[in-house]
């Protein structure tokens, strides 16, 4: 769901359970890339949309030092299992594996 300038995302990727939030600087690289606004492709997301958001703001937290290297998009999205956006409810649950 979203919540002003955040989109939050609960993934399954290499077995591990996560709730991911992509915020404004992954907002804006969606769409530079993408060439459509945010609230245009939410209201008709794409799985590939949603995972490369998950994507980069992983990448972007591992930049900054708070989480791990991530892989090159192609190369991560094959361990992706899974992947929905969340509620800011939902996202407060504690998830096996969130750092």
């Amino acid at each position: 769901m979203s919540r002003g300038m955040q989109l939050t995302f609960r993934v399954v990727h290499d077995g591990d359970e996560r709730v991911i939030t992509a915020g404004p600087t992954s907002i804006v690289a969606f769409e530079r890339k993408w060439g459509m606004g945010f609230i245009a492709a939410m209201r008709d997301p794409r799985v590939e949309w949603m995972a490369w958001m998950a994507h980069d703001a992983l990448h972007k937290a591992a930049v900054a030092g708070n989480g791990h290297a991530v892989t090159l998009f192609d190369d991560w999205l094959s361990g992706l299992s899974d992947i929905e956006v969340v509620s800011e409810e939902d996202a407060e649950r504690p998830l096996a594996g969130t750092p």
